[in-house]
């Protein structure tokens, strides 16, 4: 574990410009579970985590700010054009070296989630690095340094929006959460939301 941990030097940003097909066109992140939207939860788990944060959304963003008390930001890459849009708003929007991505309908977020993301990063140099579950990489779970948002305008330009497609392109380390696979528990079906 890495001691010298720049948290001040890392944005969170929380992506919530889905359309919430699966919901019926609801907004996930202000949908309530247990009395608290996901958002919230969400916010709750990574601000301790960042020195700033935002969200990316591209409906409800008064709500959204009211809900954050932090910066929204809209999609300038293309409306509802998936979470790589929102992540390259986001890269051009900040200022610190390191963003850091998590969807607002994951309530379980790791208190870990930055750190082991972080420490990947540094140990292998990479500029990428994406969380593991052991099995798989989730993708809207990742930090990317800054430096990355050449490389994100032009994959964005030759029409591809997959963020997997795109990571998998960069110099990528996997951060290793095969302990702790509740953190990726989504919750983007109504059934979900209701179990």
């Amino acid at each position: 574990m890495l001691n010298n941990f720049p948290i001040d030097n890392i944005t969170g940003v929380i992506l919530a410009g889905g359309r919430g097909t699966r919901m019926g066109g609801r907004d996930k992140g202000l949908l309530k579970l247990n009395g608290v939207t996901l958002v919230e939860q969400v916010i709750a788990a990574l601000r301790p985590q960042i020195g700033q944060l935002m969200i990316s959304a591209n409906r409800n963003l008064k709500q959204y700010a009211q809900l954050c008390t932090c910066p929204v930001l809209v999609d300038t890459f293309g409306h509802y054009d998936g979470p790589l849009a929102g992540m390259a708003t986001a890269l051009s929007s900040t200022k610190t070296d390191y963003i850091v991505f998590a969807p607002c309908d994951s309530p379980l977020l790791s208190s870990q989630l930055v750190q082991r993301l972080y420490n990947a990063l540094i140990e292998n140099n990479a500029q990428v690095s994406v969380a593991h579950d052991g099995k798989r990489i989730h993708p809207v779970f990742s930090l990317f340094k800054r430096s990355l948002l050449p490389n994100l305008l032009a994959f964005l330009d030759t029409g591809k929006r997959g963020v997997h497609n795109f990571i998998v392109q960069q110099n990528l380390a996997k951060a290793n959460f095969s302990d702790v696979p509740e953190t990726f528990l989504n919750i983007n079906t109504l059934d979900k939301l209701n179990d």
